[in-house]
């Protein structure tokens, strides 16, 4: 079954000795249903005459074709021009003749009606499937110069003045392709998941686009999405074969690890998941506190502890008392070198200031929000660790870089700005 819904315009049923859209239609398509759309205005001249009906019916009798014409009266719509008076309207009217009618071809005519009609049917044939949209042009390509007096129309006499009649008409008929427009839309949503740094989004919306981006957007893209994941052995594999060694200043295998841990982190604190972002402090303070240990005290974990069964480094108070270094009360064999360890041993051991001073601030967020945030149930807001630590999340993440140059990652204030560069990049090939 193939059906056709069609607001009426000025134009229709003919105009300059043509048939208007909605007719034209039905003159190539030959549909067995048809719905005619009409606004308060073309109920009047419907009631006066009947000429859209009456039009189609002289063409049927003409091509020896039939179908069924089923009128659609919105008297209440006045105000033709804008345009969400109809998106809502049409959407729900054309679900309901899918339902009822299942046809196996559904034609809108986008040629006939207000602009706002006629966008209002465009936009749903983009986002609905099994939609054809119909476009028709003028007899002279251009619009119409000329509209009858529709108060005095006279079909029969615009019937025999038709040169749509005469063998050989031209199909002015074309289905209006509208997958550029829909993929500039996706597109626009796809640039908006790569600001707020949701590459798994971007992906998914990329998979929609009727034209597939290029094969190196698609590459890049991926190499986004396995990064923010810390998946390193992906980025490490894939990145040779793309031009992209700007984006990754660090890449030595625990440098980077950690140099990457920290970018991701970041990406959290932008996007405000302020609980993962807390709960993250933890690993990378351990990680950055060991080297920092190492080279400030001259310490490695070996020369204060020993491994046990699950390869878990543990204080050793033999050690510890060779290096003259004091153990805490609850110090035991069996106390994992934890930051808090390496701080307390530092406190002993270390003679700058500084990083010291720094270790202590990051220590305070992990004792007083962290552990909290990872085994309690509670809602982690912004001033909820300003209020608990007294620092506001973007010190913590300065406080996390500023330690990783002590532990000594080459950090520039440009390498913090990374996925901005890789965001940019991917926009350019999108």
């Amino acid at each position: 079954m193939k059906v056709l819904f069609s607001a009426i315009g000025s134009t229709d049923p003919i105009s300059n000795c043509a048939d208007g859209g909605m007719l034209h239609i039905c003159r190539v398509y030959r549909p067995d249903k048809i719905y005619l759309y009409l606004s308060k205005e073309m109920c009047k001249y419907h009631d006066l005459d009947d000429r859209y009906c009456k039009a189609v019916r002289l063409l049927e009798e003409e091509n020896g074709w039939n179908c069924e014409i089923e009128t659609i009266r919105d008297e209440t719509m006045e105000n033709v021009q804008i345009f969400d008076a109809f998106i809502n309207s049409f959407e729900r009217i054309i679900s309901s003749i899918r339902e009822r009618d299942k046809p196996e071809k559904l034609y809108l005519n986008v040629s006939s009606g207000t602009p706002a009609m006629k966008c209002s049917l465009q936009i749903i044939s983009m986002l609905w499937n099994n939609i054809q949209a119909i476009q028709v042009s003028t007899p002279q390509k251009s619009s119409n110069k000329y509209h009858e007096d529709k108060d005095t129309y006279d079909l029969a006499v615009q019937w025999e003045c038709n040169e749509d009649r005469k063998e050989g008409f031209e199909n002015r008929c074309s289905v209006s392709d509208a997958k550029y427009l829909l993929d500039r839309i996706r597109k626009e949503n796809i640039h908006k998941y790569l600001a707020v740094y949701d590459y798994e989004a971007a992906k998914m919306m990329a998979n929609t686009l009727s034209v597939q981006p290029s094969r190196e957007f698609l590459d890049c893209l991926d190499i986004a999405i396995e990064r923010n994941r810390l998946n390193l052995k992906f980025v490490n594999g894939k990145r040779s074969q793309c031009d992209v060694s700007d984006w990754f200043p660090i890449v030595q295998d625990r440098e980077m690890k950690e140099f990457e841990y920290l970018l991701s982190m970041q990406t959290k604190l932008w996007k405000k998941q302020y609980m993962d972002f807390i709960r993250d402090v933890t690993p990378i303070f351990f990680s950055l506190s060991e080297k920092v240990l190492k080279k400030y005290c001259k310490l490695r974990f070996e020369d204060i502890g020993s491994r046990n069964k699950e390869g878990v480094y543990c204080i050793s108070l033999e050690k510890l008392r060779s290096r003259k270094i004091k153990p805490q009360n609850r110090w035991g064999a069996h106390t994992n070198i934890s930051s808090y360890v390496i701080l307390k041993i530092m406190e002993q051991k270390c003679g700058e200031d500084r990083p010291l001073a720094l270790m202590k601030n990051i220590r305070t967020v992990e004792r007083e929000v962290r552990n909290l945030a990872a085994h309690e149930i509670v809602g982690v807001t912004k001033e909820w660790i300003k209020n608990r630590t007294k620092f506001e999340p973007e010190q913590i993440m300065d406080m996390l870089f500023q330690l990783g140059k002590y532990a000594g990652l080459d950090i520039s204030a440009e390498d913090r700005k990374i996925y901005d560069r890789m965001n940019a990049r991917l926009g350019e090939l999108l």
